[in-house]
């Protein structure tokens, strides 16, 4: 499994699903991160954005009242955004090809396929938050 090194990353989840938090938190745990700040929709994504300040926002999607897409391009829009430089990852759906091109003109930095592995996010958030140049190192789990 991948491990972000000694960073200390603050992250924020944004998803309208409590479930899938717990899935990713899990996830982002297993890689080391203790700072993770959840969100729902906008509203709470905007607040934690300008409370916590974290390094990246990872997102879904399907955000029920919206998409994930419109809250990117929220984010890039400075006269609204708390942290319109904020590194931006999108989840989405799988054989979802088709909206690549409308979440990189929104400005988002990544797009990861759903379902996301650890290494995919550890990855990514390394590459995103210049952890990559401290380095992913892999921790091999001893077998029982």
């Amino acid at each position: 499994m991948s491990v972000l090194g000694d960073a200390a990353i603050n992250i924020l989840l944004v998803d309208d699903s409590r479930p899938v938090r717990t899935v990713l938190k899990t996830l982002l745990c297993g890689l080391g991160v203790t700072r993770i700040y959840e969100a729902e929709n906008r509203e709470e994504a905007f607040i934690m954005a300008r409370v916590c300040r974290p390094d990246l926002a990872i997102i879904d999607y399907d955000l029920g009242a919206e998409t994930g897409v419109q809250l990117v391009a929220a984010f890039r829009d400075a006269a609204q955004s708390p942290m319109p430089e904020l590194p931006l990852i999108l989840l989405s759906p799988t054989g979802q090809d088709h909206l690549t091109a409308g979440a990189r003109e929104a400005g988002v930095d990544a797009i990861l396929p759903k379902p996301v592995t650890a290494r995919m996010l550890g990855d990514k958030i390394a590459e995103l938050t210049g952890e990559a140049d401290a380095g992913l190192h892999t921790v091999e789990r001893k077998q029982a």
